[in-house]
C-alpha cells in the first residue's frame, strides 16, 4: 500500500452485497480560532518535513488604524502578517490553542504608514498618510526552507539597488467610482524566510518600491537534503496605473490583479540556499539565503505615456500631485496572475496576457517560460536563459486565463512520465462566459532529465510559439490541448470529450481547476455546471468533478462527480484536492512501513490516499452584484487512489445563512501526514453579527473500520465538529441528504448575513 499506483476507469466501483467491507471513518476534532485579533484573514498552512505545522494569516495588531479595502469596497482595520507554529508529538496534539506558539508578526507594517499623503477617504475625509496594510500572505516550503510573501502599503525604500534607505517613490491611484475619488497608495512586494522549519524567521525584505502597484505574489523552490543546498524563485505583477476594478460578469469588484493596464509586467527574482556550513564551528550563515536583484520577466513595457482616453484613473505621487500621463509606463499588452514553479534548477512561470491585438481581438493568451532559475534575463547565445516573450501554449483564437500547473521530479515521474501538467480555462467567451479546462503534459524521456520545455509538451506546441507579434501568435498551429471538462455529464468511453473544441458545448462552464500529480497518475478536478442559463435560474449548480490519467495505460477516466450536491441552490466553492507528502527519511528511510528500519509508520507515505475538501456557497443569479453567501466547509478522503470517496463530513462548525447560522466558513487550506490518516487545516470563518473574521483551525483523523457482514446502508452525513461519519468504500451519497434538507428549509428565510465580510 505504501507505493501502490492504481489504474482506474471510472471513479467509484460497485459493492457486492453481503461482503464484509472496510469502511472509512472521518473524525473532526473541535475547531478553534488560531488568530487573536478581530480580522483574521486568508490563513495558509504548511507541514515541514519534521512534522512542524506552520500557519500564516493576516490579522490586525493592537492599535491598528482603519484602511479601505478596494476589493471588498469597505473600510476595515489594517492587517499584519502573523505566523504560529506547532509540532505534534507525545506531549501535544496541536488540538488546543495552548499547544501553539505565540504569534510572530513578520510584516510589522500595520502600525507604520505609507510613504506619502493620499486622499484615501475621498469625500469622507482629508488627505493623510495610509496605514501599512497587507494583502493576503502566501507560503511555500522547500526542505527546511519556508518562504512567505505578501504585498504591503508600507514601501519605505525608493531605490533597492542602492544601499541604505533611499527616498520613497510610492504612488497611488484614484478610483472615481469610490466615494468621490479615493486615492489608494500602490503596494510593494515583501518576503520573509526561515531556514529551520519555521522555528525562527529572518527580517522581512522589500522587493519592489511601490512606483507600480504590486499584486499576485508567489514563490516556489527546491532543496537537496543531501547537499543541503537549494534555490527559491519568486514572481509578482506590477501595474503602472494601479489595480483596476473588475469588468467581468458576475459578483465581485475586481482589484485582484486579473484586469490590468497595458504595460503590466511579471517581475521575478530568485535566491540561492546553502545550509551546508551550518554545522561548522562556528556556523556559517552568510550564504544561507542570498537574494538576487529583481527584474522584469516579461516584455510588456514598451514606452512611457498612457492613453488617457482608456486609462482614466489618475495616478498621484506621495506629495498629492498628479503624475503626468506622459511619464507613466505603458505598452500593448498586460500580464497577470502568474504561477511559478521549480524543477531541478529550472524555473517555470506561466501567466495570462492580453492579446495586444490593437482592438482586433479581445481575450488573453496563456504564456509559458522555462529557464535556468538564475538566468531570468536573455543572454545572447544561451538557450538556458529566459526569453521574455514567453511561449503561447493556449489556443490563440480563444480566450484563456487562470493557468495552473503541477510538477514532479524526473525520478518520481519515471521514464515517459509526466513531469509537468499545465492547465487553464479556455473558450471563445470573455468575462465570465462558458469555458472548458484545457491541459498539456510535459513528458520526460527518462528518470533523470528535467524535461519541461514547450518542446516536451503533449499535445504538441508549435515550435514558433515564442512571439509577441499578434499576427504571428494567431497563426500558430499548436495541436489542440486536451479538453478535460467538455460534456462531463454525458461523456462516454466511445465519446470521451477529450478532443472536443471548447465550443462543442458552449452552454456549460468549468472553473476552479485543481489537481494532484504523483508518480504515474495525474488527477485533475474542476467545478462544473452543465448549463449557465440553468445555473442562473438555480436549476443547476456547480459540483466538483475529477478525471484521472495513468501514464502506463495512456488512458483518462471518464469525468466523475465527487461532491454530488443535489440541491441546486448550493454551489461548490474553492475546492482543494491534495495527496500525501513524501516519507520522512529519518523515521521511514525506505518508504515502506514494514521495513525493520522504519521507526514511525505514520511517517511513511501512503500514495493511495487522496483528499478533497471544498467550501459551499449559496447559488444566486449571476447578475447578483454581491454573489452568494458562503456556507460551510466539507471534507472527504479516498484511500484507494480515487476509486471511491468516503461520505463527506462537515469540517467547519459554521454552516452559513441557509442553515440559520450567522457564522460561515470558506477558503480552506489543508495538509496531511505522510500515512494519510491525520490531517490539519485552516479556513476563514466570519460572523455576520459581529463582523469579526478569524483564522480557524482543526485537525482530523481517518480510520478504516470493519462493517458488519450485512449489506451496508448509507450512513448520515456528520453535521457537527468533533463527530464521525462512516461509510463503506463506495461512491459518496449523491444526494448529501442532510445538506439538502437544511438548504430547502433555509431557502424560505431572508438572508441576514453581512455579505461584505465575504471576499475580504
Amino acid at each position: 500500500m505504501f507505493s501502490t499506483s492504481r489504474k482506474i476507469g471510472v471513479l467509484g466501483a460497485g459493492i457486492a452485497a453481503g461482503v464484509v467491507l472496510a469502511a472509512t471513518q472521518i473524525t473532526i476534532n473541535p475547531p478553534f480560532a488560531l488568530s487573536d485579533g478581530a480580522s483574521g484573514d486568508k490563513p495558509k498552512i504548511q507541514r515541514a518535513g519534521d512534522g512542524t505545522l506552520v500557519v500564516v494569516y493576516g490579522d490586525n495588531p493592537d492599535g491598528a488604524g482603519v484602511v479601505y479595502d478596494v476589493k471588498a469596497n469597505a473600510e476595515r482595520l489594517a492587517r499584519d502578517v502573523f505566523v504560529k507554529t506547532c509540532k505534534p508529538d507525545a506531549t501535544k496534539s496541536c488540538d488546543s490553542q495552548a499547544d501553539w506558539s505565540a504569534p510572530v508578526n513578520l510584516s510589522g507594517s500595520a502600525l507604520q504608514m505609507s510613504s506619502g499623503v493620499f486622499d484615501w477617504r475621498g469625500t469622507l475625509g482629508e488627505p493623510a498618510s495610509y496605514p501599512g496594510d497587507i494583502d493576503k500572505a502566501n507560503i511555500k516550503t522547500s526542505g527546511p526552507v519556508m518562504v512567505i510573501t505578501w504585498v504591503s502599503k508600507h514601501c519605505p525604500d525608493g531605490d533597492l539597488a542602492t544601499a541604505g534607505l533611499q527616498p520613497a517613490v510610492q504612488r497611488g491611484v484614484r478610483y472615481m467610482e469610490r466615494d468621490g475619488g479615493r486615492v489608494i497608495p500602490f503596494s510593494c512586494m515583501w518576503v520573509a524566510w526561515s531556514t529551520n522549519n519555521g522555528t525562527s524567521w529572518k527580517p522581512a525584505v522589500q522587493l519592489s518600491t511601490g512606483v507600480r502597484d504590486a499584486i499576485q505574489d508567489a514563490s516556489n523552490g527546491g532543496f537537496n537534503s543531501d547537499t543541503r543546498k537549494g534555490q527559491i524563485n519568486f514572481s509578482w505583477q506590477e501595474d503602472p496605473v494601479g489595480l483596476k476594478l473588475g469588468e467581468a460578469d458576475g459578483p465581485g469588484d475586481g482589484a485582484s490583479g486579473a484586469n490590468v493596464s497595458m504595460g503590466t509586467d511579471i517581475w521575478y527574482t530568485s535566491a540561492t540556499v546553502d545550509l551546508s556550513d551550518n554545522s561548522a564551528v562556528p556556523p556559517v550563515s552568510s550564504n544561507d539565503f542570498v537574494l538576487a536583484t529583481p527584474v522584469r520577466l516579461t516584455d510588456n513595457h514598451l514606452r512611457d505615456g498612457i492613453d488617457v482616453t482608456t486609462d482614466t484613473n489618475a495616478v498621484f505621487e506621495g506629495n498629492a500631485t498628479e503624475v503626468s500621463p506622459t511619464t507613466i509606463e505603458s505598452g500593448d499588452a498586460g500580464a497577470s496572475r502568474a504561477n511559478i514553479g521549480m524543477l531541478g534548477n529550472q524555473a517555470l512561470v506561466a501567466y495570462e496576457e492580453t492579446k495586444a491585438a490593437g482592438g482586433a481581438s479581445s481575450g488573453k493568451f496563456i504564456r509559458y517560460h522555462s529557464f535556468t532559475f538564475n538566468k531570468p534575463t536573455p543572454i545572447g547565445g544561451d538557450a538556458a536563459s529566459n526569453d521574455p516573450k514567453g511561449c503561447v501554449i493556449s489556443d490563440p483564437l480563444r480566450n484563456a486565463r487562470r493557468v495552473r500547473f503541477l510538477t514532479q521530479s524526473p525520478a518520481d515521474a519515471g521514464a515517459g512520465g509526466v513531469q509537468l501538467a499545465v492547465f487553464w480555462k479556455e473558450g471563445l467567451a470573455d468575462k465570465g462566459g462558458s469555458s472548458d479546462i484545457v491541459l498539456r503534459r510535459a513528458i520526460g524521456p527518462d528518470a533523470t532529465t528535467v524535461s519541461v520545455k514547450p518542446a516536451n509538451m503533449q499535445p504538441v506546441v508549435d515550435a514558433a510559439c515564442a512571439t509577441s507579434v499578434y499576427v504571428e501568435a494567431v497563426g500558430l498551429t499548436s495541436a489542440r490541448g486536451t479538453n478535460i471538462s467538455s460534456r462531463s455529464t454525458v461523456a462516454t468511453a466511445a465519446d470521451n470529450g477529450l478532443a472536443d473544441d471548447t465550443e462543442r458545448n458552449n452552454t456549460e462552464n468549468a472553473l476552479a481547476h485543481r489537481g494532484v500529480l504523483r508518480g504515474r497518475d495525474l488527477w485533475v478536478g474542476y467545478s462544473y455546471t452543465r448549463d449557465l442559463a440553468l445555473l442562473d435560474a438555480q436549476m443547476d449548480n456547480y459540483n466538483f468533478w475529477i478525471r484521472q490519467f495513468n501514464v502506463d495505460t495512456g488512458a483518462w477516466s471518464l469525468p466523475s462527480n465527487v461532491t454530488r450536491i443535489a440541491d441546486t441552490h448550493i454551489n461548490v466553492r474553492e475546492p482543494r484536492i491534495f495527496g500525501t507528502p513524501k516519507s520522512n527519511p529519518g523515521t521511514c528511510p525506505s518508504g515502506n512501513p514494514a521495513d525493520p528500519l522504519t521507526t514511525d509508520k505514520t511517517q511513511c507515505q501512503n500514495t493511495d490516499v487522496v483528499y478533497l475538501a471544498w467550501g459551499t456557497q449559496e447559488n444566486v443569479p449571476l447578475s447578483d452584484p454581491e454573489g452568494g453567501d458562503d456556507l460551510g466547509v466539507y471534507i472527504t478522503q479516498s484511500s484507494d487512489a480515487g476509486q471511491s470517496f468516503a461520505t463527506p463530513v462537515r469540517y467547519s462548525t459554521a454552516k452559513g445563512s441557509l442553515f440559520q447560522d450567522d457564522e460561515s466558513a470558506f477558503e480552506a487550506q489543508i495538509v496531511t501526514r505522510p500515512d494519510g490518516t491525520r490531517f490539519y487545516g485552516v479556513w476563514n470563518q466570519a460572523d455576520a453579527i459581529s463582523s469579526k473574521t478569524v483564522a480557524e483551525y482543526a485537525s482530523g483523523e481517518v480510520a478504516i473500520v470493519a462493517d458488519p457482514p450485512a449489506p451496508p446502508t448509507p450512513a448520515p452525513v456528520d453535521e457537527g465538529g468533533g463527530c464521525t461519519a462512516a461509510t463503506g468504500q463506495r461512491p459518496i451519497d449523491p444526494a448529501l441528504p442532510v445538506l439538502a434538507l437544511f438548504a430547502l428549509f433555509g431557502l424560505g428565510l431572508r438572508r441576514v448575513r453581512t455579505r461584505s465580510i465575504r471576499g475580504r
